[in-house]
């Protein structure tokens, strides 16, 4: 067992004043018991900016800002020392509960016991150690926007580049949140080619297609190949209709060239048309 780690604290705030504040934005899970360890209102170096450097080496810091206990963790700690050693960190709705999650491995072991102090909220605590999964830039602006729950499709059409592979980063991770449902099996997926103007648009259009808004399946021609396993909401056969399909669309030959191939390989049909799906120009 390493050195524990010792948190900065900083500055502590009562429980109820942390009450009346503003809902939680993440929290902080325990790997090893599955138990939420705390929440807070903010989280710097998510995205791999804040470096620590120690012995030569360079670890991410992680902080959190007004973090407060878990009760339920609390109350499992005043009953033996329990160590912490690798986490999620959690991104919450504006109903605190997950919607995607970071693994983080901590470079030491950090303890709680009996008789530690789970009463205040801390205005900072900090970990050092490695992210597994750097989360994008983009992805800040996405989760942000998923906080509410997405009611309608096409959310991604405006966004760049950059924030549609993030929007993909979102999707996917959050997908892991949902529990395992039967995947359906002869559906019919309908994706506006219109809004299909790169890779990134072409899986952020499926994976709603599939799966609803915001919903996942594939952000690359080898994760497609894994949804094609089944677990990710479709298993072959089944059938894509790409309607609106324009010039600017078959430009990208290469790569659809590949989508067809994966696709017709498991079982599944892609129906291409210069029509909308109602048939009308």
């Amino acid at each position: 067992m390493g050195e524990m780690i010792v948190p900065v604290p900083g500055k502590k705030r009562g429980l109820k004043e942390f009450e009346q504040m503003i809902n939680n934005k993440y929290s902080l899970i325990d790997d090893e018991t599955g138990l939420t360890i705390g929440r807070c209102l903010d989280l710097k170096g998510l995205t791999g900016s804040c470096i620590e450097k120690i012995d030569g080496e360079d670890f991410h810091k992680i902080t959190f800002v007004d973090f407060g206990y878990d009760e339920e963790f609390a109350a499992y700690c005043k009953h033996r020392k329990t160590y912490i050693n690798n986490v999620y960190l959690t991104i919450l709705n504006d109903e605190e509960n997950p919607i995607g999650s970071y693994y983080f491995v901590l470079k030491e072991s950090y303890a709680y016991d009996p008789f530690s102090d789970f009463d205040e909220v801390l205005q900072q605590l900090e970990f050092v150690g490695n992210l597994v999964e750097v989360a994008a830039e983009e992805s800040l602006l996405v989760w942000d926007m998923r906080r509410t729950p997405l009611a309608k499709k096409n959310e991604w059409i405006g966004l760049s580049c950059e924030q549609r592979l993030a929007w993909l980063e979102a999707a996917r991770l959050f997908s892991s949140t949902k529990p395992i449902t039967e995947d359906q099996q002869q559906g019919h997926y309908y994706i506006d080619a219109a809004h299909v103007t790169d890779p990134a648009s072409f899986f952020c259009a499926l994976g709603e297609a599939v799966n609803g808004p915001g919903g996942y399946f594939g952000y690359s021609l080898d994760s497609l190949e894994d949804c094609l396993c089944g677990r990710f909401g479709a298993r072959e056969p089944f059938v894509i209709h790409l309607f609106n399909v324009d010039d600017k669309m078959k430009a990208q030959d290469s790569f659809f060239y590949q989508i067809k191939e994966i696709l017709t390989e498991r079982n599944v049909t892609i129906s291409c048309s210069s029509f909308d799906k109602t048939g009308s120009y």
